[in-house]
């Protein structure tokens, strides 16, 4: 029964039996010919690669060449571009001039000054790459059909895979070009390379090949029918001693000596099966001849089978049948990782190489060709309990079409949920070789006398199709027990490349270090090494003796990146002092002995068992190319070089390049490495950490004691001395400026923060000025303050994030004192990037960068934008200072000359952007906002107003009563304020004014000082209410724009009353018509807090009473029509004033308040006269409480917060920082901390401290915008 297979599998319940006999499970396809299972279709499904799948692919030249390590493309030491035998070693299916000469270590050179090499020199065909286990290694590779999800040509998959001596014994690069003949003497010859052992070979070549793959329609029948014989293979030759079905299919069904790398894929989805079906994690099976497994002591070797015309048997069933007799044994597995599974990078098709964004298209270009990097496992030196083991790379490349999906059917369609198997091979292939027909579908026309046929170049057996490319044989070494790296990582820096211009050397490359940007961290090694070849052709271009490779490592003295391509003096340091060598350049090495060696890479010493002495083989005054002892040229070294493990102990930026092949115009063969610091980054850290943890231990130190004052801890008399020196320094610091606000260390913190970013970052650029990081810590400071600095004043975002709980945690209540700070700190920052840069500037002029430091400064557009930008914010930064805001020096200065040079924000933000590469990742959603609320404010400030009333209770105070020129009533809540813009004095000055009516009368008014001092103010008050006899200052800036309003006002001016032009007497109303003023409002403040508290401490300072005007009017209102928001217990209205006549002013504001009947006892007004007094001219008023002097705080505090202990109390200020501080010290001071009052032991075990109850709190608000 053709179905054996499958009753075995079920009876073993083991899922690798059944993996080898789902053969049975085909419906109707199947069928036995000598007693072989030949349809194998739902084993492909579940085995089958993506390689199996047609691809459209008619050229025979597509290629995937691996460039690091050294691709061989078959090729050994022919002096030829081209490889000589493309079956020496496998199957590549590459062009023929691909590849590398295997590498040479002949002193110097393996070939003559006539251009003949010579295989027998010693040396040659030595130059073996090793690699330290636990290395990193960066696999490089170019690929010609193009590959990853973001093209669409191909669908592709890339394998990863490598093998060693302990599965391949006698694995070797060999010395001739010839193939290894299939014998016991040709695999023992050391002449002929060798990479899979004759056995592997052996068993392939007898084993039946699986049936059920897709062939299409190529002939594979007859004696074709081993696993030698394959869609790409159909004729079974041979290449080395590869097996051509394993080549061709991932994962391969039987035990193979390769081990799993990675895989890369289109279709990520596929990862679990690739990686579940690696021979890393799992054995597959293979048919063994029983008697020399059992003779062998478990060796196997595969049975033949009874028809010398039919391959061996390939699974279980037909091995274990009566007429084979055979053992199914399984083995294989590796057990170690399994395959790391990612995405293809992407290439363009087309085009070796040439690689295009990871997304494909439309970002950065990649600057690497596609790679992977491969940590270098050390399980093989552990299975062969060794020190090394020679090893050898492959990588093979699949493209597949997507005409139609060979995994889940032929067109994708439900119409086939099977994959692309045999079903569809020979006659019943949808794709043949070469097809003829109307493609088109044309209109059939018999004068034309053709059926308009096209032909489409098709090979089947190239439909579906893989690449490969293999390494030259390397080593695996141990770690040396003198390992430098300590627990840092090794990084290899290898070279690709062979000499030559770009179409001598095509496929292959030029010149590269590889990578070409290498990122370390601070204590990592980096294994400097490369191999070339003295086998290069004698006309091939380049530097130096022809036809050999050599390279050397001197750094860049660079102040473009890698622009420049003159080296730098290094500045090593001396191991027996420590100090710099020179001080123009510091090396990436620690000293002059590694320096020289990496310039002159051993050309001046001869070693020889450790011990090295001068070779003299340099010859200074030698300009022959050719000559070996021109030493320049680099000639007198030979092509391998393994400069070792190199500790990099220097963070930074280094830029390097090889003297001989760095040809500009010609070839460039330029690197970067960047070494990371983590040492210093781990001291913040440690500290940060330690800070943070010494402040929580204090913190529940001093909570304890708190609460247990009567407990051993609270009197030891260090914990009372150290709580009592924090105390100390918590009081001091709330004095000091950079904790007026708690958010003022959050801020300072975050400009810490971003200078180390900033200089963290700048280490990976190439700009070896010691002060270049410092420029770019400031720089990134920059980046973020001025952003920042805006959100300050979005007064609409303000206003409304005050309704939102956001607005509890956010200080809304100093946003000018923040924007202040912010300003301060742009300027700092400012500072220290412009000095920075010019110190850098300095540094570079004289270390012969060939730039002058004026040509560095202003010679780019980064230095004049930078400039302009420092202009700009020098003139903002002064004329925001209060002392120009305030005074007047002739024409100059004043209110006015800040608000026009403080518009200077706009073409400052737009040179940011064009400044700093960087800045606009962080200015793109301030700058929405900014828009938004700025759009916001243009709309609302278009509101214009009709002047109800203006009047004068006092000399310098002027009231006003509005009303909507629309009609509309104005809303707003008490405590906010509004601007107000006269066009006639100025179009563009909006002036903050608090709003002191209540929100229920019919129109409403502000209060504004207008001292002659106050310059848009006074003029206000000049326009509105001309006061003829009486003398003022006269104020020339304004003069004009006076007279100026009141020729515009004309018919509107002669309807005010009588005497209106002349002297004003107060509180005289005049009425005005005509839209005048315009508003932009209301915005909120901290005041509107006031009605979520039933306990109030109402503080105004001078003319901080208007917020509270409204605010007692309204809370009358509300009292009077049962509103309340909180019912209102207490309210305590202190109100300082300098003096009587500073008192005068506002008392109209506070008329009808104190004996207004809805506030009754719950409202008391109290008033201090702190100036200088005359006790004569004060009368005492019993409506109110009138006191000389200041109010004593804590006094007031503790009487309220003892009349109510169980209710928090609402603090609010309008009025000087100096009071702000001292009720700050109070409400801190009220604030009592929970105490454990229980007395006992026993007390705290059978009751509960009621956590849960919150004690009464003092909140502080206070006024400012």
């Amino acid at each position: 029964n053709a179905c054996d297979c499958i009753v075995r599998a079920k009876q073993h319940q083991h899922g690798k039996d059944r993996m080898h006999c789902m053969a049975c499970l085909d419906t109707g396809a199947n069928h036995r010919r000598g007693g072989t299972i030949h349809e194998d279709r739902p084993a492909s499904r579940h085995l089958l690669w993506v390689v199996c799948m047609a691809a459209l692919c008619a050229s025979a030249q597509a290629n995937v060449f691996l460039h690091s390590p050294r691709g061989s493309n078959n090729k050994l030491n022919e002096v030829s571009n081209s490889v000589l035998n493309a079956q020496r070693l496998f199957q590549s299916q590459n062009h023929e001039n691909g590849g590398y000469q295997v590498g040479d270590n002949c002193a110097p050179s393996c070939s003559d000054a006539s251009g003949t090499y010579d295989s027998t020199t010693p040396g040659a065909g030595k130059g073996q790459m090793y690699y330290y286990e636990g290395s990193l290694l960066h696999i490089d590779w170019t690929i010609q059909h193009g590959c990853g999800s973001g093209q669409g040509n191909v669908k592709c998959n890339v394998v990863l895979q490598y093998m060693c001596e302990d599965s391949a014994p006698g694995l070797r690069d060999g010395k001739t070009t010839s193939r290894v003949p299939a014998t016991p003497e040709g695999e023992a010859d050391p002449q002929y390379g060798l990479h899979e052992p004759l056995s592997w070979y052996k068993d392939c070549s007898i084993r039946e090949r699986n049936r059920g793959l897709y062939t299409a329609d190529q002939n594979l029948g007859g004696t074709r029918n081993r696993a030698i014989n394959t869609r790409q293979n159909p004729n079974g030759d041979r290449r080395g001693l590869e097996c051509p079905e394993e080549r061709d299919y991932y994962p391969y069904w039987h035990p193979t000596p390769w081990r799993d790398i990675a895989v890369l894929t289109d279709d990520l989805s596929r990862c679990g099966f690739y990686q579940s079906h690696s021979q890393n994690v799992r054995d597959y099976g293979q048919c063994c001849d029983k008697e020399y497994h059992s003779i062998t002591n478990g060796k196997c070797i595969q049975p033949l089978n009874e028809d010398p015309n039919q391959g061996g048997p390939n699974n279980i069933g037909e091995c274990q049948s009566a007429n084979n007799n055979g053992l199914w044994v399984e083995s294989g597995r590796w057990n170690t990782w399994t395959p790391r599974c990612e995405a293809t990078p992407f290439s363009r098709d087309n085009h070796l190489g040439n690689a295009a964004s990871a997304k494909g298209g439309g970002g950065d270009p990649m600057t690497d060709a596609p790679h992977f990097t491969w940590r270098v496992p050390g399980e093989v030196l552990n299975a062969m309990r060794a020190q090394e083991a020679t090893c050898v790379l492959r990588i093979r490349y699949n493209i597949s079409t997507a005409d139609y999906d060979g995994w889940n059917g032929l067109d994708g369609s439900s119409a086939t949920s099977d994959a692309v198997t045999s079903v569809f091979n020979g006659v019943n292939a949808k794709i043949m070789n070469n097809p003829t027909a109307d493609f088109v579908g044309f209109s059939t026309n018999p004068e034309a006398q053709t059926a308009y046929p096209l032909k489409l170049n098709v090979n089947t057996a190239q439909f579906g199709r893989v690449f490969e490319d293999r390494s030259h044989t390397f080593k695996i070494k141990r770690l040396p027990s003198n390992n430098p790296c300590g627990i840092g990582r090794i990084h290899n820096l290898n070279v690709r490349g062979r000499r030559g211009n770009i179409v001598q050397v095509y496929p292959a490359v030029e010149y590269d270090f590889v990578p070409t940007r290498l990122e370390a961290h601070e204590g990592d090694c980096i294994h400097f090494q490369w191999t070339g070849s003295d086998a290069n052709p004698t006309g091939n271009a380049g530097n130096g003796r022809r036809m050999t490779d050599r390279i050397n490592v001197v750094e860049l003295g660079s102040t473009a990146r890698l622009g420049l391509n003159k080296p730098a003096k290094h500045g090593y340091r001396d191991v027996s002092n420590g100090v710099l060598r020179y001080t123009s350049y510091s090396s990436m090495f620690s000293d002059e002995a590694t320096v020289r060696k990496m310039a002159y890479i051993g050309q001046d010493v001869r070693c020889v068992n450790g011990t090295c002495v001068p070779s003299l083989r340099c010859d200074d005054n030698s300009n022959d190319e050719n000559s070996v002892n021109n030493c320049k040229e680099l000639n007198a070294a030979p092509g391998y070089f393994d400069g070792g493990l190199v500790r990099m102990d220097r963070p930074g930026s280094f830029s390097y390049t090889s003297t001989r092949n760095n040809d500009f115009s010609n070839r460039s063969q330029k690197a970067t490495i960047v070494v990371h610091p983590w040492k210093v980054a781990l001291a913040i850290g440690g500290g940060a950490a330690g800070i943070l943890f010494l402040a929580v231990c204090i913190l529940l130190t001093r909570r304890h004691v708190e609460r247990y004052p009567d407990k051993k801890v609270a009197k030891m008399r260090v914990v009372q001395q150290t709580l009592g020196f924090c105390d100390f320094c918590g009081r001091r610091l709330e004095t000091s400026f950079l904790v007026r606000y708690p958010y003022t260390l959050a801020l300072l913190g975050l400009c810490g923060m971003l200078y180390a970013i900033g200089f963290w970052m700048a280490l990976g650029d190439s700009d070896p000025a010691p002060t270049y990081g410092h420029a770019k810590g400031f720089g990134r400071m920059l980046d973020v303050l001025c952003n920042v600095i805006f959100f300050p004043v979005l007064r609409n975002m303000t206003s409304w994030l005050r309704t939102t709980p956001v607005g509890r945690v956010l200080p809304l209540d100093a946003t000018l004192y923040f924007h202040k700070v912010i300003g301060m700190l742009i300027a700092v920052a400012t500072i220290g990037h412009i000095a920075m840069h010019y110190v850098r500037f300095n540094w570079q002029a004289s270390s012969g960068s060939g730039e002058t430091v004026v040509g560095q400064a202003i010679g780019r557009w980064t230095g004049i934008s930078g400039h302009l930008i420092a202009l700009c914010m020098l003139l903002m930064f002064f004329t925001a200072a209060e002392r120009f805001r305030r005074r007047k020096w002739g024409k100059i200065g004043g209110h006015s000359i800040f608000v026009r040079v403080h518009k200077l924000w706009i073409p400052v933000l737009l040179l940011l952007w064009f400044h700093s590469r960087s800045f606009w990742h962080y200015s793109l959603f301030p700058t929405l906002l900014l828009i938004l609320d700025k759009l916001i404010g243009r709309m609302r400030g278009k509101e214009p107003l009709t002047l109800v009333s203006a009047k004068s209770p006092a000399k310098d105070v002027l009231h006003l009563s509005f009303k909507l020129a629309s009609g509309r009533r104005f809303k707003f809540r008490a405590g906010q304020y509004l601007f107000l813009q006269c066009p006639a004095i100025s179009t563009t000055e909006w002036h903050p004014f608090t709003i002191s009516s209540s929100p229920w009368e019919r129109t409403f008014s502000v209060h504004i000082r207008s001292r002659s001092d106050m310059d848009w103010t006074h003029a206000l008050r000049k326009v509105l209410l001309p006061e003829g006899g009486v003398k003022q200052k006269a104020m020339p800036a304004r003069a004009s724009l006076e007279e100026k309003y009141q020729r515009s006002q004309g018919a509107a001016m002669r309807q005010l009353p009588k005497g209106a032009a002349g002297n004003v007497p107060a509180d005289t109303a005049i009425q005005v018509g005509g839209h005048h003023l315009y508003v932009d409002g209301p915005y909120g403040t901290a005041s509107e807090e006031v009605f979520h508290f039933s306990v109030l401490i109402l503080v105004a300072a001078g003319m901080g009473v208007t917020p509270f005007a409204s605010i007692l009017k309204t809370l009358a209102y509300q009292a009077k029509n049962d509103m309340l928001e909180t019912p209102l217990k207490k309210v305590s209205f202190y109100w300082t004033c300098r003096d009587q006549a500073e008192f005068n002013s506002f008392k109209d504001i506070m008329e009808g308040i104190c004996t207004d009947p809805y506030l009754g006892r719950m409202f008391d007004l109290n008033t201090y006269l702190t100036g200088e007094l005359n006790l004569k001219s004060i009368s005492a008023s019993e409506k109110y409480h009138q006191f000389a002097g200041r109010p004593n705080w804590s006094r007031i505090g503790k009487k309220i917060g003892d009349e109510y202990p169980d209710d928090d109390v609402g603090v609010f200020l309008c009025g000087p920082a100096a009071i702000g501080t001292q009720l700050a010290a109070m409400c801190k001071t009220m604030n009592p901390v929970a105490v454990d009052t229980r007395s006992s032991v026993a007390d705290r075990r059978t009751s509960r401290l009621d956590v849960h109850k919150r004690p009464r709190k003092f909140v502080f608000h206070r006024e400012n915008f």
